[in-house]
């Protein structure tokens, strides 16, 4: 059982370190992720947390700043802590949320 509201997934750094969207299958080969990635604790380290800067926990934000990911390829939402914290698995969309959205 979640202890936050299921489906509502704040944009905060435990659950930005808790994420598996950055080793995602979508986003290998990207170099957008891959240049946000190096930055990443810059980012991580502003107030509030700048979301176009930080890859991943789309399950928050909704649809990823990069425009070079693959989103045609599997994800892994499914092994993801956040995922299960927020009880996704009962909520749309089911996955890709960095194409399809924050989930609800």
């Amino acid at each position: 059982m979640a202890r936050n509201m299921p489906g509502k997934v704040p944009f905060t750094k435990s659950n930005v370190s808790g994420c598996k969207c950055p080793g995602c299958p979508v986003q290998s080969g990207s170099s957008c992720v891959a240049a946000q990635l190096v930055s990443l604790n810059e980012s991580l380290a502003k107030n509030p947390l700048p979301p176009e800067q930080i890859p991943g926990l789309y399950c928050s934000t909704g649809k990823a700043s990069c425009g070079d990911i693959l989103t045609e390829r599997g994800c892994l939402c499914g092994d993801c802590p956040v995922f299960f914290e927020y009880e996704l698995k009962t909520r749309r969309p089911l996955n890709h949320y960095c194409k399809d959205g924050a989930a609800k």
